[in-house]
């Protein structure tokens, strides 16, 4: 096995708990094992699978997640992407100011790390980074050896990491477990959540209408969900509208979750020339 896939593990050591009993899981060989003996091989891709029993990431599959990597190559999330590593990096000069250690940061439901990968690149933080996808997280696991991103497979509803050892939670276009966020994260620790606008994609929900079960979003039933679940500190809102090659448009058409239960091939797609990604960024503590 590659050796810097093995040091993702060594840099996150004691940050990741056992699923069984809950211990702190150490690096020994190619293996996460906890002091109760259970044991967990890390795959040759460089990721681990904490997740007990079998699940299936709803509407998502391989080919979705290979389809989500198109989309994102685009540039189209650039600019979220950007917002994010900004808010990470001013907190991380925080973090290091105080203490001298880089912040640690979660993402929460990763997908095929686009978000993990910019905000490790970009910013002073480590990174862990979970899905409940398999096929996606070997996938983002698989990208770049050098990425020093801890990721694995796992539940949100039990985050195997241990209390209070995360500095700041990402939930980027995620669900969202507010308990085991509180848990996870240290006293002082944040959540940067994104979640769509009304206008996200409003030319392909326009043309999408007549099979859609709602014609509008609102995503105010979210925010006030945050701030019933934490404090709101700010909210920024990032907007893009570009334009899309006939190849990005069909990736695009295929991974987003507005089109899961619709008929795409009854639509006529042929004149969208250009899409707009809008997002809400909340920045949150708990008190």
């Amino acid at each position: 096995m590659d050796q810097r896939k093995l040091m993702r593990f060594t840099q996150g050591a004691g940050l990741l708990s056992c699923p069984v009993c809950g211990e702190p899981l150490l690096l020994e060989d190619t293996a996460l094992r906890c002091a109760a003996g259970h044991s967990f091989d890390i795959a040759r891709q460089g990721y681990v699978n904490l997740l007990a029993g079998a699940h299936r990431s709803q509407g998502y599959d391989r080919a979705s997640f290979e389809k989500r990597r198109q989309v994102f190559s685009s540039g189209i999330y650039d600019d979220i992407a950007q917002e994010v590593c900004r808010i990470v990096a001013d907190l991380a000069e925080d973090k290091t100011a105080e203490n001298d250690k880089p912040p640690r940061v979660l993402d929460a439901g990763c997908g095929e790390g686009y978000f993990a990968r910019a905000v490790a690149h970009k910013t002073a933080a480590q990174v862990a980074a979970f899905d409940i996808s398999k096929d996606s997280v070997q996938l983002a696991a698989g990208t770049d050896a050098d990425d020093g991103i801890i990721w694995f497979v796992a539940d949100l509803a039990a985050i195997p990491v241990r209390d209070h050892t995360i500095d700041c939670v990402l939930d980027i276009f995620s669900p969202a477990h507010y308990g085991e966020f509180r848990r996870v994260l240290a006293p002082g620790g944040f959540v940067v959540k994104a979640i769509p606008t009304e206008h996200h994609l409003h030319e392909l929900r326009e043309r999408a209408s007549g099979q859609l079960a709602h014609d509008d979003y609102s995503n105010e039933r979210v925010i006030e969900h945050f701030k019933e679940s934490c404090e709101l500190l700010a909210t920024r809102r990032v907007t893009r509208t570009q334009e899309l090659d006939p190849e990005a448009l069909d990736a695009l058409l295929a991974m987003t979750p507005l089109l899961f239960h619709v008929d795409r091939a009854a639509i006529d797609w042929s004149d969208v020339c250009e899409v707009t990604v809008e997002a809400d960024i909340l920045l949150g503590r708990f008190t």
